[in-house]
């Protein structure tokens, strides 16, 4: 009888601590993307001094290596960064939750170049921008020169486009994304619709006053590539 006692004392502490120990491992996995989204910050930096800006279609054509990391995907224009010679590491790349091909992190594989940053290597979704006074056909590359505020890099995110949809499973309701500033930062979700509000009834990705996007005929339109 002892036995079974404290056999259902372990039991019902075990379920008491196991809420907890989910939300410390996902707090964890947010972290690790904080941290890597960072990493992929200083590689843009050093991509863009020799471009001009972030990845994008365009750069793809100003070097052979580059010419193939073109696409509707975030691995595509990513791999750019890999391709030019700027890192040589995949693991940057990965965010927990933030692919739809699994959670298993990137094999650190480049060579050949086909095996750079293929499906499932990438928890980033990217962010493309189009429309404004300087900016016109194809989404570009944003740039340092754009406003600080602006979103790189999102996630997890399950909905793409002119918008984030972020995915409130894997960051217990939080999403994590990266400025054009270098800051990195993770944020509520709305219960609602899994965006994340920046005030004054704004979301991250929507455009209007006291937004970073602008407004009227000179806002800026994202277009945000899903990670494949």
């Amino acid at each position: 009888m002892e036995l079974l006692v404290v056999i259902a004392i372990i039991v019902a502490l075990a379920a008491l601590a196991t809420p907890a120990i989910l939300r410390q491992r996902k707090k964890m996995d947010m972290t690790q993307a904080i941290s890597n989204s960072k990493q992929v910050y200083l590689v843009l930096m050093d991509f863009e001094a020799d471009m001009g800006n972030f990845p994008d279609q365009n750069t793809a054509t100003n070097s052979p290596e580059l010419q193939q990391f073109t696409g509707n995907f975030s691995n595509n224009l990513l791999g750019q960064l890999i391709a030019g010679g700027y890192t040589r590491s995949e693991e940057i790349f990965f965010a927990k939750g933030g692919n739809p091909a699994g959670n298993r992190k990137p094999d650190d594989v480049i060579n050949p170049v086909q095996r750079i940053l293929t499906q499932g290597e990438v928890g980033f979704a990217y962010v493309l921008v189009s429309g404004g006074t300087t900016s016109s056909g194809a989404p570009r590359g944003l740039s340092t020169s754009d406003n600080g505020g602006i979103p790189i890099l999102c996630a997890p995110v399950q909905t793409g486009g002119n918008d984030a949809v972020f995915k409130p499973e894997p960051y217990d309701n939080r999403g994590v994304y990266l400025r054009v500033d270098g800051s990195a930062r993770s944020e509520r979700l709305n219960m609602n619709n899994n965006r994340i509000n920046i005030g004054g009834g704004n979301t991250l990705f929507g455009s209007g006053i006291g937004t970073v996007w602008g407004q009227g005929n000179a806002a800026l339109q994202p277009n945000v590539l899903l990670p494949q």
